[in-house]
């Protein structure tokens, strides 16, 4: 006879398999702010949660770069009720990590870290979700309704050269610092790629930005940043090659092609900040479907519910193509819509 495993509120059980089994009205998957929010209002109206993440809690913050400071105000990035308090008009990436890790600690969010999601099937009404935690044995949750508040983070734009995937080659920009000395490329023509080589320069990085358009296109990149960037450039500091592409890239170099010519550039660090596109994922195989214009997954803006009953989306992940069109400022009010769609037809019942 099997004894009850306790998780977060619930009761769990391991099944006949070995894998524990547990039970939720509603499980969100991601624990970034938006799947946060969404615990929240779901919390509010009465409806509790199990939230998963395959690494802690705002993990996706923790990705930002370090000297990072946020573009909204802090009143603007508050969920829950809980005040955002700053030494600064904005904050910064540890404030932002330390806030939202509270706002989980304030509202007792059912949080489950270090958990992937690799399987959701459809069981008559519920859904089961099948787990992978790190370091413990596989689970599956039942659940009545899903939100996916996942981003698209894992999924970088890949040039499709030979060396992308080497160990000096990042798809990510956290800390310049270990560039110190260094050749570094940065390939890239948005606000990530200057803002990188912006402080990788800072850092003492000898920097290339390599774009393969002949200027920047004006709205794309912050205004505000652009007079340091230019300085930096007429200072000889980031170096900056137009109208090129990445053939290839080997330890400590990068080959060039503009204009039909190749070029070989010194590269010790390479930073590729291409940007990112949405996977269908876990979405795709419950029947979610994908715009291909825009990347968006397919559902009522009004309930953030997708045709498929019960499937609800949040978050940075409904923007499709478009990277800066939700971000925490306005995707954290998708878990109230959410919340309200599902208390109004009796919970997550329906």
């Amino acid at each position: 006879m099997s004894h009850p495993v306790r998780v977060g509120w619930h009761t769990a059980r391991p099944d006949t398999r070995g894998e524990v089994t547990s039970s939720a009205p509603v499980a969100i998957v991601g624990a970034g702010p938006c799947g946060l929010a969404a615990a929240v209002a779901l919390k509010d109206v009465g409806l509790p949660h199990v939230v998963f993440d395959k690494a802690t809690v705002v993990s996706s913050i923790e990705g930002y770069p370090t000297n990072l400071v946020f573009f909204s105000t802090p009143e603007k990035l508050v969920i829950g009720g809980v005040p955002f308090a700053c030494a600064g008009d904005r904050p910064t990436r540890s404030e932002g990590i330390d806030y939202y890790r509270l706002v989980r600690a304030t509202h007792a969010l059912t949080v489950r870290e270090h958990e992937r999601v690799t399987r959701i099937e459809r069981v008559g009404a519920d859904f089961v979700l099948h787990t992978d935690p790190v370091g413990g044995v596989p689970r599956t949750t039942r659940a009545r309704a899903i939100v996916m508040a996942t981003g698209y983070f894992d999924y970088p734009n890949m040039l499709g050269v030979p060396g992308e995937h080497l160990p000096h080659v990042s798809h990510r920009f956290v800390d310049g610092a270990s560039a110190r000395g260094c050749d570094a490329v940065v390939v890239g023509g948005g606000n990530s790629a200057v803002e990188c080589a912006m402080e990788l320069a800072r850092c003492g990085a000898r920097v290339t930005l390599v774009h393969y358009e002949p200027s920047f296109v004006s709205h794309v990149i912050k205004p505000w940043i652009m007079p340091e960037f230019e300085r930096q450039v007429a200072a000889g500091e980031i170096r900056l090659r137009w109208n090129a592409r990445v053939t290839a890239i080997q330890p400590g170099l990068v080959h060039v092609s503009a204009a039909g010519a190749s070029t070989t550039l010194p590269g010790e660090q390479v930073y590729l900040m291409t940007g990112y596109t949405p996977q269908p994922g876990l979405l795709g195989e419950l029947g979610v479907v994908f715009d291909a214009a825009t990347g968006v997954p397919e559902h009522n803006p009004a309930t953030m519910e997708t045709p498929v009953p019960g499937v609800f989306v949040a978050g940075v992940l409904t923007s499709g193509l478009k990277a800066n069109g939700v971000f925490i400022e306005n995707g954290r009010g998708h878990g109230a819509l959410v919340a309200a769609a599902l208390a109004a037809r009796g919970g997550a019942g329906g």
